[in-house]
């Protein structure tokens, strides 16, 4: 059982760099090239190489190379859906705290990890208080 909790410490670790957490967000939508993602999360090459790198190596992310491209996209749907709840639940607090300072940090939450419904994902994990956003 000790293995298990170094393994999702691990998980966790990777998830709580902000750098990653905007790679996340890029491949939300599905797969991009390295070039793309670099550009989406505003970062630079080598930098961006390294988190990609990083992510890789965890699991959160499956890559494949055509020609002299590689491409990335989210492994599991899951870790999307785990972030997109975590960032609900954060700013329903923000919320009950200061109602009008979170217009904002809601309107990011709605578009950060964005649900791909269109693309045909059915997997779904309710935010920590169960409290579905109509607009999501």
């Amino acid at each position: 059982m000790h293995e298990v909790f170094e393994s999702v410490a691990r998980y966790f670790s990777v998830l709580g760099e902000p750098t990653r957490l905007r790679i996340l967000h890029a491949l939300c939508q599905g797969e991009r090239c390295v070039n793309d993602i670099i550009k989406v999360a505003g970062l630079a090459q080598a930098n961006g190489s390294r988190h990609l790198g990083l992510m890789y190596q965890a699991g959160l992310l499956s890559r494949r190379r055509e020609g002299t491209q590689v491409f990335y996209k989210v492994a599991d749907p899951m870790y999307v859906e785990l972030c997109r709840s975590v960032i609900l639940q954060i700013n329903s607090r923000a919320d009950g705290a200061a109602r009008s300072a979170t217009t904002g940090a809601e309107s990011a939450a709605q578009t950060l990890f964005a649900r791909k419904e269109a693309r045909g994902s059915t997997r779904h994990v309710p935010s920590a208080n169960h409290k579905e956003e109509a607009s999501v």
